[in-house]
């Protein structure tokens, strides 16, 4: 009983704790990198641990009938670390991911201890919600303005595809679409706050406009989407004519305002320009920031008022909506439109995203590749040469890495979790819906604090504690109250109190290990080496640790650590490019040609890679006839002269395709046609080798130029 009396006797203190634990994982980019999550993850772990205690001292208390939900995201973390056994495209990532879901299981059941203690619990919650929300908030106008340095808080483009007005809103998570799916839900939840007249609607009325306006910032039209879909559904399912009337006044204020705010915040930024305040040219550009505060006011004052007021006549509500959606929808056209209208390039990256997606999922449908396999595996199925570390797909990026089981887990526990608020308060589930459809098209699920905020918000409308929409916890007529077993609780208790200090365990080492490699990079090159080896003992999954370790190794020990770290990540170009050079530097021209040959299939659009392989072949091949090895020299020129025929085959390919997606610009590099000329050269294939020569004379610059005329020596360039 003691952690019930704490959340009763002292909900603000509770609250403060939640809200600094879910403000911090916005705050450190949304937990996005696993890096950063490792110390979350142990404090998460060890206050389970702790919770775990608890629970096996209270074996006779009453469960309300949905508790075992709250395990649901633990099922994920089990079979994340099943996928370990059946050797995944990356280890480290499938380690990671299964830290991330046991936390995630950890914090649900923290959060739904927090709320099953009663009303004061509920309350907890709720605040530590609307404070998260706020200082996402506050953080984002704060960078937009320059009131803060963050690194990346808004995004400057050139292109007009990706941002019409020059500059998007990314707020602490350092991305537009994820940050502004994340405002769009929060503006529902305070509009449907003060249209159901709770206990928070005067915050609701104070902050609608601004996060109104931080999501228009964004320009995401995906997250624009989502709002749509989650205002539609709020209306439906908000009860009464008079909470619908409400819900349509405060959408419309709430737009004019927003819709108003982001044109002055758009006309100072492109006045202040990348020099900020000191670039304004006139005093209604100084006074943009405090004109857009003013609009805030006025939304506030106008909700507020017509809070006094009473009823709101359903005419006059659709008026104020269509009024606000207006002002706002022509704002942003007359802002934006060009983007929103006529730049459909990022909607046809995600095509090719999901095309290579599919098809590296029917390779593996059942179990999935494991942890992190896009990144892992996408070079080797993408079908051009576009840029893409993430699938921008959550539930793709899942089936993926789970297979059609992970799948089928994930909806049984999204649908028992929608259920659940649908029974209790069906409300509730428009603004979970806004993050669950715009996860559909985006890569937000990356991101730690989206499934800890949204998981938060499914237990705190879920299972009801104390009076909720109408019903009790208690039971009907004519049913018992449920318990489960003392020993079934005992039992579970001792196994999470396991399971959660072996995750605290399994985070700091992955910390530890990091740290270490940090630490390593710092200082010299003899310590380097020593900080390295210890970090990569810590943990030999850390492929980035491996590759910074192996150049400081002897050659030979170098090639052993190198072969070692496949065993971790199997589908890592970077690893067989390297072992290519060891292997080369060895004078191993058949293991040499092997590993470059499967890397550049493994990163097929790397230009880089395509040109560093040519080149390590053709140096191999000439030091082989150096040290008169005539055959290794001549097996060697072979497949530098392979290796470029593949390069060049691609690169038709490519020119060849109608518009590619070519963020990436893969193309055929002088360097490479220079190299693979002296292969063909040293094979006594002239006439090839002469030809290649003439195009780099033609292309290249001044000391490729003179590097070819020499080796053309007195026949003319042509």
């Amino acid at each position: 009983m003691a952690i019930k009396s704490v959340i009763s006797k002292a909900p603000a203190i509770v609250a403060a704790f939640m809200a600094a634990a879910l403000g911090w994982s916005a705050y450190r980019y949304g937990m996005f990198f696993s890096a950063d999550f490792y110390r979350m993850e142990i404090a998460i772990s060890a206050a389970a641990t702790l919770y775990a205690i608890w629970l096996a001292k209270t074996a006779n208390e009453k469960d309300g009938g949905s508790a075992w939900r709250a395990w649901l995201p633990f099922g994920l973390a089990v079979l994340f670390a099943l996928e370990l056994a059946l050797g995944p495209a990356s280890v480290l990532g499938t380690e990671d991911a299964a830290l991330r879901w046991f936390a995630y299981g950890c914090w649900t059941l923290l959060v739904s201890g927090i709320v099953r203690a009663g009303r004061s619990g509920k309350e907890a919650v709720q605040l530590a919600i609307q404070a998260t929300g706020a200082w996402l908030l506050a953080g984002g106008w704060a960078g937009w303005y320059g009131g803060i340095t963050f690194t990346d808080i808004v995004l400057r483009f050139d292109d007009a595809e990706l941002s019409a007005t020059g500059a998007r809103l990314a707020g602490f998570l350092q991305y537009p679409n994820a940050y502004g799916a994340v405002m769009a839900a929060f503006l529902l939840m305070q509009l449907q706050c003060w249209a159901s007249g709770g206990r928070l609607r005067r915050l609701a009325a104070a902050t609608a406009v601004p996060y109104g306006g931080a999501l228009l910032l964004t320009e995401s039209r995906g997250a624009v989407a989502a709002f749509a879909i989650g205002a539609v559904l709020a209306w439906l399912l908000q009860p009464g004519k008079e909470g619908k009337a409400r819900l349509l006044a405060a959408g419309g204020i709430a737009a004019a305002g927003a819709g108003i705010a982001t044109r002055l915040s758009w006309q100072w930024m492109n006045a202040a320009g990348e020099d900020g305040q000191s670039a304004l040219r006139s005093a209604g550009e100084s006074a943009a920031p405090w004109l857009a505060i003013v609009c805030a006011i006025a939304g506030a004052a106008a909700l507020l008022a017509l809070d006094k007021r009473g009823a709101v006549r359903l005419p006059w509500a659709w008026l104020a909506a269509c009024a606000g959606l207006a002002v706002a929808g022509w704002i942003s056209f007359a802002g934006a439109g060009d983007r929103i209208s006529g730049h459909y390039g990022t909607v046809s990256s995600r095509k090719l995203f999901y095309e290579d997606g599919w098809r590296m999922f029917l390779d593996r449908p059942i179990l999935g590749n494991g942890g992190g396999s896009w990144r892992a595996m996408f070079g080797l199925y993408q079908g051009q040469p576009y840029v893409g570390g993430e699938v921008h797909s959550g539930y793709l990026d899942l089936l993926l890495d789970v297979g059609l089981i992970g799948f089928a887990w994930l909806a049984f526990m999204l649908g028992a979790y929608l259920l659940d608020v649908w029974r209790f308060n069906r409300t509730a589930l428009a603004p979970a819906v806004v993050l669950l459809v715009h996860a559909a098209t985006d890569f937000d699920w990356s991101y730690a604090f989206v499934w800890l905020l949204l998981l938060s918000w499914f237990i705190l409308h879920g299972a009801p504690a104390g009076e909720t929409a109408g019903r009790s916890e208690e039971p009907r007529r004519g049913q018992a109250a449920r318990r489960i077993p003392a020993w079934t609780r005992r039992a579970l208790a001792a196994l999470l109190a396991v399971a959660a200090a072996t995750g605290a365990w399994a985070a700091w080492r992955s910390d530890a290990a990091m740290e270490r490699a940090a630490a390593g990079m710092a200082v010299a090159s003899a310590a380097r080496e020593a900080k390295l080896r210890a970090a990569l003992e810590a943990n030999p999954a850390m492929t980035r640790i491996r590759l910074a370790l192996a150049p400081l190794l002897p050659l030979r020990e170098r090639a052993a650590v190198l072969e070692a770290g496949l065993r971790y990540e199997p589908y890592a170009p970077r690893l067989r490019f390297m072992l290519g050079d060891a292997y080369a530097e060895l004078g191993n021209v058949a293991q040499a040609a092997a590993r470059l040959r499967e890397a550049t299939r493994l990163e097929r659009f790397g230009r880089e890679g395509q040109t560093a392989a040519v080149a390590t072949l053709a140096r191999l091949a000439q030091a082989r006839r150096d040290a008169g090895d005539e055959a290794g020299a001549r097996a060697a020129a072979e497949a530098a002269v392979s290796q470029f025929g593949r390069y060049r085959e691609l690169d038709r390919q490519v020119a060849a395709t109608a518009h590619p997606a070519n963020g990436k610009q893969f193309g055929l590099t002088v360097s490479a046609k220079m190299n693979a000329a002296k292969s063909l050269l040293l094979l006594s294939r002239d006439e090839e080798g002469k030809e290649l020569l003439r195009e780099v004379i033609r292309e290249g610059d001044a000391d490729w130029r003179e590097e070819a005329r020499e080796l053309l020596g007195d026949e003319p360039a042509g």
